[in-house]
């Protein structure tokens, strides 16, 4: 499971590849939630609810995994601390973390009765809460194989340089994860999200022998904090508007219209502003039809830049509909989803 961030810079690039501009800007922007959660609340209170019922169970489930007991504990603290630390990275919402430990986790990877809404009133008023946000289910699993496989490699030199084949020994490890969370609205008592969060990841090490493999792969509680890690990052995408830097390409030059790279010069200082002004001067001069493509083009990233979405996407359909500009139709599609998340944005942000 990779994050919103990990697709998002995917389709940027993937979109920057197709397009035939040459320059990039970077920019930041908020990207809405996945899940909108009441407005009106402020403040998130992240809960550990992950403690068995039963100390045995603790051992019991030790001695089928081959994990320590604090292990799973450990993970469960780096999934809050990395869901706190991106949250607190968010204009949204405040965070509080429960310090104490909570009974709720169970062997089936089931999530558990829900708290009762008189524990949860009673966690809100304490720690001055809107919503709880509860790690309720958490388990893990780490499978070794190992195996031999033939390599080749090249030995000596001049004329007695040959090509020779060894054996390399490798310990494969796959990791996964089961993570339930539940988020609790105390004002209107209801579970405004539940699901159960599952990841996998697969490890390799390589050495002379099979002691050697297995020594270089990764530990069970290193890569169970890796998995950890993963949900935590994607779960404060799912219910919290989030920054993430992104880049659009735009044109550099043109042969014919010399206010195509003066503008794009004054863009790469950031003159965003003077920079649509030299386009547009360009624009009036320009003769060709693509040339004019290009310049309504890079008015549009201009204005998106300056966050005037509506405007930028007058500029991009111009500078497909009037002009011709292949790229502008793919930035016409990718404006009006903008727009869309920007409505929603406003939504979750209270505004």
């Amino acid at each position: 499971m990779k994050s919103p961030k990990f697709y998002l810079l995917l389709i940027s690039l993937l979109f920057f590849a197709a397009c035939g501009p040459t320059k990039k800007v970077s920019f930041n922007i908020i990207q809405p939630a996945q899940i909108t959660l009441p407005a009106d609340a402020q403040t998130i209170l992240l809960v550990d609810r992950t403690k068995f019922k039963s100390a045995a169970w603790n051992t019991i489930e030790g001695i089928l995994t081959g994990e320590l007991p604090t292990d799973d504990r450990v993970a469960v603290q780096e999934a809050m601390n990395t869901l706190k630390n991106n949250l607190l990275n968010s204009p949204r919402f405040n965070v509080k973390v429960y310090p104490e430990r909570l009974y709720g986790n169970s062997m089936t990877s089931v999530f558990p009765d829900p708290l009762p809404w008189e524990k949860i009133d009673s966690l809100c008023a304490s720690e001055h809460a809107d919503i709880v946000v509860a790690m309720e289910v958490f388990d893990t699993d780490f499978i070794v194989t190992n195996g031999i496989r033939v390599k080749k490699r090249t030995v000596g030199e001049g004329n007695n340089k040959r090509e020779e084949e060894y054996n390399e020994y490798y310990a494969q490890g796959v990791g996964g994860i089961d993570f339930g969370i539940r988020a609790y609205y105390a004002k209107d008592r209801s579970i405004v999200d539940q699901q159960m969060l599952t990841d996998k990841h697969t490890w390799e090490g390589v050495g002379n022998s099979p002691i050697d493999a297995v020594g270089a792969l990764i530990s069970k509680s290193n890569a169970n904090k890796y998995l950890a890690n993963s949900i935590g990052e994607n779960y404060a995408y799912k219910i919290s508007p989030m920054p993430v830097r992104i880049s659009r390409s735009f044109y550099g030059k043109s042969k014919r219209v010399d206010e195509v790279a003066a503008g794009s010069r004054l863009a790469d200082v950031n003159k965003w502003t003077e920079a649509i002004d030299t386009w547009k001067t360009g624009l009036q001069k320009a003769e060709k039809e693509k040339d004019k493509g290009r310049l309504a083009y890079n008015i549009a990233v201009g204005y998106e830049v300056l966050g005037e979405y509506g405007t930028a996407l007058q500029w991009a359909q111009d500078s497909y509909t009037k002009y011709g500009n292949k790229e502008g139709r793919s930035y016409v599609r990718y404006l009006q989803q903008k727009i869309d998340d920007e409505n929603n944005l406003k939504l979750q942000m209270n505004q």
